[in-house]
Formats: structure tokens, sequence, C-alpha cells
């Protein structure tokens, strides 16, 4: 560090001043005065230069931080000068401030990076501060709010577009808030993401915008595809057998194209045909069942919401199932979290749907000879929301099966009517909630409800 060596000669100069002191001391104490007052003087001139030489530095120095202070890197501090300790002091501060300098640059250069990819980027981001102030926003967000990439102020956001600005400063961070946005005449449906960023000793806030519309309208055809195959299926599997009875019926009466003779029937053919009738009422029955159960499952009732007391609950689930899980050999286990001791929900429905999964754990689970489980959890996340994990230590749903068992009349069970998961997802959605399963060979099959 060559700053250290102006130390040693400020040192050697206070030194020397303090010697030629003593010494005019020392003659005056011999009433030398002529010779005291020449000592005396050569240490006024010493100590006026140890002054100068500290002004100086603290000159420079004072100079060197007001650049710094004022982001002013162009200072250059004078290195060709004879006072060796004043240009130690200067080369060190100038090398320091062009490390400052590449230090700004490299800012500088990362900041212009990042904001290119953010104006680069395919869904909307604007930055605001704790005033909610923009201070960043990309062109895609702009076209969203209708407003120009060059304007940051959001009282004209505000005046454009009311509604899109309300959403901007009213979401919380961690939320993701849905907004339909009519602009000129072309809807969006726009998903809003917001999470909190420190940026040195301030909090912003960065909200992701993205037109979801187009993914939604995919996910719903693929949606619709999957369910007409299935009707298509059940349909065909009922209509079937009822068509090539109806042939064979047919056959019985007509020959040649020309009804038989009453006496041409016997009693092996009345036999026939009875049974072929029963047939035909049996699988039309099961036709108008699964149509019923369609019906069912696009018919769910308006939710109530209204608090309910976990415990109570608990015990209720725990004496409906006691005899089965008994003659079964099935142990359950409920975990209630100490904090949580009510649910704000429609108790109606979203017991139908745990009694759903608690039958289709009891399922799985006689497929095991024995150390058979079903655990219930209850607890609340930081959002306060409810969640309610129900897993059993039965086999594993496989991969390919876990994509489609909320699909309505979806099933793998030889008696499943395939409405059970579907109708528990629809019950969920409309409890603002959600359903999901986590399945494999290493841990039990958990279905996570949140509300």
């Amino acid at each position: 560090m060559r700053s250290r060596s102006y130390t040693p000669s400020l040192i050697i100069w206070l030194l020397i001043t303090i010697l030629v002191n003593e010494v005019a001391g020392f003659y005056v104490g011999k009433e030398m005065y002529t010779l005291a007052v020449l000592f005396f003087a050569a240490g006024v001139l010493c100590a006026v230069q140890l002054i100068i030489k500290f002004r100086q530095t603290n000159r420079s120095i004072s100079f060197f931080f007001d650049s710094i202070r004022n982001e002013d890197t162009t200072v250059n501090f004078p290195v060709n000068i004879e006072d060796k300790s004043l240009k130690a002091l200067n080369q060190s501060m100038n090398e320091l401030n062009k490390h400052i300098q590449e230090i700004k640059l490299e800012n500088e250069y990362k900041e212009k990076y990042y904001r290119a990819l953010i104006q680069q980027a395919s869904i909307g981001l604007v930055v605001l501060n704790e005033q909610d102030e923009i201070e960043l926003i990309n062109e895609v967000i702009c076209r969203y709010a209708g407003i120009s990439s060059a304007s940051t102020n959001m009282n004209l956001l505000k005046i454009k577009n009311k509604d899109f600005y309300e959403v901007l400063t009213r979401i919380e961070t961690g939320e993701s808030v849905t907004f339909r946005n009519n602009l000129s005449g072309s809807v969006q449906l726009l998903l809003f993401r917001a999470t909190a960023i420190k940026s040195g000793d301030k909090i912003v806030k960065l909200i992701s915008v993205q037109d979801i519309r187009q993914e939604l309208d995919e996910k719903e055809l693929e949606s619709y595809q999957k369910l007409i195959s299935i009707l298509t299926h059940e349909i065909m599997n009922s209509i079937a057998p009822m068509t090539s009875v109806s042939k064979t019926l047919v056959n019985f009466y007509i020959k040649g194209g020309a009804p038989v003779k009453a006496n041409a029937i016997d009693d092996s053919i009345i036999s026939t045909t009875v049974q072929g009738l029963k047939l035909i009422e049996e699988q039309g029955n099961g036709l108008v069942s699964f149509v019923n159960s369609y019906r069912r499952l696009i018919r769910i009732p308006e939710p109530v919401f209204q608090p309910f007391d976990v415990d109570d609950w608990m015990e209720q689930l725990t004496i409906l199932f006691a005899e089965q899980l008994r003659s079964d050999h099935i142990e359950l286990d409920i975990v209630v979290e100490k904090t949580l001791n009510e649910i704000y929900a429609d108790k109606n429905l979203i017991n139908q749907v745990v009694v759903n999964l608690i039958n289709n754990a009891i399922d799985a689970l006689l497929q095991i000879e024995d150390q058979r489980k079903i655990l219930i959890e209850l607890s609340a996340n930081r959002d306060n929301r409810v969640i309610i994990k129900i897993s059993n230590n039965g086999p594993a749903i496989p991969a390919e099966i876990q994509e489609k068992i909320f699909i309505p009349f979806y099933t793998t069970k030889e008696n499943g009517s395939g409405i059970g998961l579907s109708l528990s997802r629809q019950i969920m959605r409309s409890l603002k909630g959600s359903i999901s399963v986590v399945s494999n060979d290493q841990e039990d099959t958990v279905f996570t409800l949140e509300i």
C-alpha cells in the first residue's frame, strides 16, 4: 500500500519540529538568546511545513471523498510532485478511484443487461417501490395496460386503465390474481403475480403479468377432448351390447325378410327373448345412471360458507368409518395442528370430498395383506389456508394414471363410476380450493386439499 509511505514522513517532520523547539528551549536556559531565537524560528518553519503537509493531505482526502459522494470518478490526483508522501497518497487514491470506476461500469453494464432482459421478456414485468411508483416497466405490460412504454407515470396508467392500476397497487406479495382485461375490444385474461425483492435498504415489488387465456383455452379444449373420448367410450360400451342383442332377437322373429309364424316360436325362443329384453333393460338403466352421474357432476350446489369445529368433524368421521376400518384391519390416525380449531367452508361439501378419499384409501389398502394405515393431517399454512392431507400406505398410483384420475368417468375400478375424484375436484374449485395427489413407490399416496 503506497499510502502508508506518507506517514513516516509526517512523523519525521513532527520529530524535527519537537527537537528544534527543545534545542531552542535549551539555549534559552543557557541564556544564549541568539541561538535560541534561530532555533525557535526554525521550529516555527518546521511547524508551518508540517501544517502545510497536513492541510494538503486533508484537502486531497476531502476532495477525494467529495468526488465519491458526487459519483464523480473522473477525478485524477497529480503524481508528478516531489513530495513523496503526498505522491504516494495521490497514487493510492487514483488506484482506488479507478477501482470504483470499474465497479461502477460493471454495475451499469449489469443494470443495462437486466433491463434488456426484462424488456425482452415474453411476459409483462413491472417494479413498484414502497410508494407504488414505477421504477421499471417493460413493453409487454405497457401493451396490456394500454400506455406508452416511454411513460412511467402511474397517474397516466390510472387514467388510461383504472382497473389495471388498482390490481397493480393492491396485489400483495406472494399473491396471484386473475384479471379480465378489456382493451380496445380485445379481451385478455391476465394473471398477476407479486414478489418482494430487497434492493439496497428498500423493498420493491416485482409484479409479473401474463395472458393465460390461450393456455386456458388449450387446456379446456384438451379437457373437452378427453371428456368426449370417455363419454363416447362409455356410451358405446352400453349401446353395443343392446344393438347386438336386438339384432339377435330380430333374427328370431324375421326370416327371409318376413315375420315368422306364431307356431314357429317355441319356449326356447321366448326364454331367450325375455333374457335379451332384460339385458337391454339393464344396459338402458346403466346408461341412464351414467347420464345422471354426469348431471350430478355438473350440478354442484352453491357452497354455504360458515365455520365449523375441527375436532367435532374428525370425531364424526371416526365414528362413520369405525366399523369398516375394524373389519378391514385398517389403522386410522388423525393429527390436527393445535392452533387449528375451526374451518371456514361448506362442511357438507368438504365432508363429501374427504369421505370419498377415505373410501378410495380403504379400497387401495385392501390390496395389501397387513399394516394397513390411513393418516389424516390438518394444518394451516402461512396464508391461513387450511391444508388437509389424507395418506395411505397402499400400492402407489402409476404416474400415467395420476394424470387421468381427475378426468370425469375415468376409473380403474371394475365397478367404479369414475366421477368420485372429478366431482371432488369440482367441489374444491367451488370452495376456491384445490386437490392434488402425490404417489410413488418410495412414499405413501397422499391426497392434499387446500381451502
